[in-house]
C-alpha cells in the first residue's frame, strides 16, 4: 500500500475547507478511508493547522474535533532531533519544508502531496499537487 505524505497546506486545504483544493485533498482522504493508501504528515503540520483555524475563528471544540477525525485517517509522523539534524544539513531552502520532507523519509513515504512542488525541488521522493495524484493513482488501476 501506497504511503503518503501530505504537507501542512493540504491539511489546511481540507480542515479550513478552502477551495477549490478541498475537493481533491478530500478525495485524497476518502482513499485513506477506504484503505487504498496509507496517509502522513509530520506533527509540525498538527501544530500549523491548528494556528490556521484558530485565524479562521473555528471554536476549539470544532478544532479539537477536526484534527481528531485528521489524525484518524492521517498518521503523525513525530518530528524528532534527527529530523531537524537532517533538515538543517540539507540544502533546502526553507527549514520546515526541508523538516517535512525529512519526516517523510523517515516513514518511508512513497510521494509528497503538497501545492507548492517548488518548495521540494531538492526531493528525492515523488512530489505532486493533490489532483496530479489523484490523477496518478487512478489511472494505475
Amino acid at each position: 500500500m501506497k504511503k503518503i505524505f501530505l504537507d501542512t497546506n493540504i491539511g489546511i486545504d481540507l480542515l479550513t475547507n478552502r477551495s477549490p483544493w478541498v475537493v481533491p485533498a478530500s478525495e485524497i482522504m476518502s482513499l485513506a478511508n477506504e484503505n487504498k493508501i496509507l496517509t502522513f504528515c509530520s506533527t509540525l503540520s498538527l501544530a500549523t493547522i491548528n494556528y490556521y483555524m484558530l485565524r479562521e475563528k473555528l471554536a476549539r471544540d470544532l478544532i479539537i474535533t477536526k484534527l481528531g477525525n485528521f489524525i484518524s485517517l492521517c498518521f503523525p509522523i513525530s518530528v524528532d532531533v534527527n529530523v531537524a539534524k537532517s533538515a538543517l544539513k540539507s540544502p533546502f531552502k526553507d527549514f520546515e519544508d526541508a523538516m517535512q520532507y525529512f519526516s517523510a523519509v523517515s516513514e518511508g513515504c512513497d510521494v509528497i502531496i503538497t501545492r507548492n512542488k517548488k518548495d521540494f525541488l531538492e526531493s528525492k521522493i515523488p512530489v505532486m499537487e493533490s489532483q496530479e495524484f489523484l490523477d496518478s493513482f487512478y489511472g494505475e488501476d
